[in-house]
């Protein structure tokens, strides 16, 4: 695994890295494989991103044909709502844009939690078309992190870090609202080419400290289990988040 970390001095700045990262690997992956696969998170990092896309310069000279979105983690609430991952990037990159409404994967969990999981399972192999006992491999998975060390809806002691039979799986007793929730688990998102995490905000730096530091106490959070073993890691951070671990 190659790991990088690079540290912006203010929120702009991270946010116009994290746009023209995500706008390159994009154009590579659709010259060499004709799409691009992405999964999204929630949290800060759609704020963070989409401002830059859907700015003129760069929304006219992207091929959003190629993209293929996908969604890490989703909270169990109507689409429409601003709370929902869905509802906030619809509503700030996806309404400004034009890939194909049929390349853009809701993860809809308004019924049975675990019928909606196998139906997004589904839906991967679809589209993936992986082959048997292979998983998907996503171009790019985006995430953030929580202050307490989670990443898309994966908490820290939830038995679902342990899981590797399920690509997808509900989430009934989250921490934080809402409780019931859909994630991406760690084989899934470990098996992506491209892994960026995205972190801002002095309420960050603690947990960023820890998690960077090299040793084995950071596999207690989510986190510090990510591991791309034929990808590469990305941390692109801005200097309020990083403090704490600045020499």
């Amino acid at each position: 695994m190659r790991t990088e970390v690079v540290i912006h001095p203010n929120r702009q700045s991270l946010s116009t890295a994290v746009s023209s990262y995500v706008i390159l690997l994009a154009a590579q992956a659709i010259e060499k494989r004709k799409h691009f696969y992405v999964a999204l998170s929630g949290g800060s990092l759609m704020e963070i991103l989409s401002p830059q896309l859907v700015a003129e310069s760069l929304r006219t000279a992207i091929n959003w044909k190629g993209w293929h979105v996908f969604w890490a983690d989703e909270r169990c609430l109507p689409p429409t709502s601003l709370e929902s991952n869905f509802g906030f990037a619809n509503q700030h990159l996806f309404k400004y844009v034009n890939i194909p409404g049929n390349q853009i994967y809701f993860l809809d969990c308004s019924g049975a939690a675990w019928e909606a999981a196998e139906a997004y399972t589904l839906t991967l192999k679809q589209v993936f078309r992986p082959g048997a006992g292979r998983l998907p491999r996503f171009d790019l998975i985006l995430l953030g992190i929580g202050e307490d060390g989670h990443i898309a809806s994966l908490f820290p002691g939830h038995p679902l870090l342990n899981e590797t039979q399920y690509w997808v799986a509900p989430v009934f007793n989250a921490p934080k609202p809402p409780p019931v929730r859909m994630t991406m688990t760690l084989p899934l998102i470990n098996n992506a080419r491209h892994i960026l995490f995205v972190v801002s905000g002095l309420g960050k730096k603690a947990i960023l400290s820890e998690i960077l530091k090299p040793g084995p106490h950071r596999r207690k959070f989510p986190a510090g289990l990510v591991n791309p073993g034929r990808g590469d890691l990305k941390w692109f951070v801005d200097s309020e988040a990083v403090g704490l671990v600045r020499k």
